[in-house]
C-alpha cells in the first residue's frame, strides 16, 4: 500500500510541476497577446483617422485608395515619405515667401 501512496504522491508532483509550466507558458502567450492587441488598436485607430479625413474630402480619399490600387504597397510607403517630406519642405518655403511678401509690404 506504502508503494501505491507513493506512485501516487509522485504523480500529483509531476502534475503539479506539469500545471505550473503550463500557467507561465499562458502567461507568456497572454503578454504576447496583449502587445499584438495594442498594435493593431493602433492600426484601427489610424485607420479609423484615414476614414474619418476620406469622409471628409472624398477626393482625397478617392485618390488614396486608387494609389492603394496602383501602387505596390512598399511603393505606397515610399511614396508616402517622400510626399511628407515634401510637402514639410512646401509648407516652409511658403511660410518664407509669406515673411518676405510681408516684409516688402511694409
Amino acid at each position: 500500500m506504502g508503494n501505491h501512496q507513493q506512485k501516487l504522491a509522485l504523480r500529483r508532483q509531476t502534475l503539479l510541476l506539469k500545471i505550473q509550466a503550463e500557467r507561465s507558458l499562458m502567461t507568456i502567450h497572454c503578454n504576447e497577446l496583449k502587445q499584438s492587441l495594442g498594435m493593431a488598436d493602433v492600426a484601427v485607430g489610424l485607420l479609423g483617422k484615414a476614414g474619418q479625413i476620406a469622409r471628409q474630402r472624398p477626393l482625397l480619399g478617392g485618390l488614396a485608395v486608387a494609389a492603394v490600387l496602383v501602387l505596390k504597397p512598399r511603393r505606397i510607403f515610399s511614396f508616402a515619405k517622400s510626399a511628407l517630406l515634401g510637402w514639410e519642405t512646401w509648407r516652409s518655403v511658403a511660410t518664407i515667401v509669406q515673411r518676405m511678401r510681408a516684409d516688402t509690404n511694409n
